[in-house]
């Protein structure tokens, strides 16, 4: 991920005791990258994040935030 997002806070999904604990995403749109409200949960398919939308942009709409992995 690049150096501009380092500091930026992140929403982390998963339960600590589950396989997918630490799925992390930084809250930008994908395609627009303003700001995002994440949804509550997440959705997950194929031991991986789902490629479902995850976020709500003001200017796209439904959309997927920014995926850094499962840290």
């Amino acid at each position: 991920m690049s150096h501009e997002y380092e500091s930026m806070r992140r929403v982390v999904y998963g339960d600590k005791n589950s396989e997918y604990a630490g799925a992390t995403f930084v809250p930008v749109c994908a395609r627009c990258f303003r700001f995002v409200k994440a949804d509550k949960t997440m959705r997950f398919q194929h031991n991986t994040v789902s490629k479902k939308p995850n976020a709500t942009c003001t200017k796209c709409g439904r959309t997927t935030m920014l995926f850094e992995g499962f840290l």
